[in-house]
């Protein structure tokens, strides 16, 4: 059973007596453990388990070529791609013969490294521990990019989607139900009467109720592939795939009680308490047709609640 919190390094070569030598020699290593495939249908197998850290793989196997192994742990490594970095595993190619073309074309394969047989302890080690420096560095720098992308899609203050992040999952889903046939919504609101609450009881106190209020909208979506958003300022919308107008309507109206049901006290506010408003709208989208429209139609509606108001859900015409 190999450790999952410490590297591991894949020996493929259909010499037992190699496997052996090699995977003692690696043992030296005492952060890494090292197992061993005699063929590259085991060797594929093993990756497919559990991708190792580094595979030190022998050119000449019985079912196959370390060229076109190499070639097909790659096409591999493409379906493994998360958050447009893709999966990557150093590999180093052996040989007993001593070819330059050989060597060029395990490179061009996707090969990072190459070592002649007999091999030697100290080449080997460093080259194995200079490759695993590389790696445990791109996998920091996806991470660090992971975390730089969810950053840039969260907004700041609420720690709920941004703009930026609502804007791309509206293409998203307009194109998703476009393809599926099926209704799209969208709910649009904002807190009433924000500005006088900021007048009233301070930016600090303003930014805590945001806060409040996108904790509160958040909650009261259900399901996962539904998202709301701080669209602006005081201003939040959501986006609710597969869902028609009677569907926006109840999800809407549970977001105003649970923004009502938080109780922030609002000298100025709908009978004394922060209150949001709510525009919903809904269509099947169609080819040639942007998402726009259907914004501008739930805005259409926050327009009327506030008319009405405010407090409540409002729907206007397409």
């Amino acid at each position: 059973m190999l450790d999952p919190n410490r590297p591991s390094i894949l020996v493929v070569d259909r010499s037992a007596s190699n496997r052996a030598l090699i995977c003692d020699c690696l043992r030296q290593l005492p952060e890494i453990t090292p197992q061993a495939a005699a063929s590259g249908l085991e060797a594929l197998r093993l990756f497919d388990t559990r991708p190792p850290h580094l595979i030190l793989l022998d050119v000449a196997l019985q079912d196959t070529d370390g060229i076109s192994l190499t070639r097909e742990i790659r096409t591999r490594e493409l379906t493994m791609e998360t958050d447009s970095i893709a999966s990557w595993t150093p590999i180093i190619l052996l040989s007993a013969i001593q070819d330059e073309d050989m060597l060029a074309r395990c490179i061009l394969a996707g090969g990072d490294d190459f070592l002649y047989k007999p091999i030697s302890e100290i080449v080997l080690l460093a080259k194995v521990r200079a490759l695993l420096r590389i790696a445990g560095m791109q996998k920091e720098l996806h991470f660090a990019h992971q975390r730089l992308k969810e950053i840039s899609l969260l907004d700041g203050l609420t720690r709920i989607p941004n703009r930026r992040h609502f804007d791309e999952t509206l293409t998203q889903e307009w194109k998703r139900c476009l393809r599926q046939a099926i209704p799209l919504s969208i709910v649009m609101g904002d807190i009433d009467y924000f500005k006088q609450f900021n007048d009233l009881y301070g930016h600090q106190a303003g930014d805590a109720c945001l806060q409040a209020v996108a904790g509160a909208l958040n909650e009261a979506l259900y399901r996962v592939e539904d998202t709301v958003a701080r669209y602006g300022g005081e201003e939040f919308a959501a986006i609710l795939p597969n869902t028609d107008i009677t569907g926006a309507m109840a999800v809407a109206e549970r977001m105003r009680r649970a923004a009502r049901d938080l109780g922030i006290p609002h000298q100025n506010g709908v009978s004394g308490r922060v209150s949001c408003s709510f525009g919903i709208a809904s269509s099947f989208p169609e080819h040639g047709l942007p998402p726009i429209d259907l914004l501008k139609a739930a805005d259409a509606g926050l327009y009327l609640a506030k008319r009405a108001g405010r407090n409540q859900v409002a729907q206007a015409p397409i």
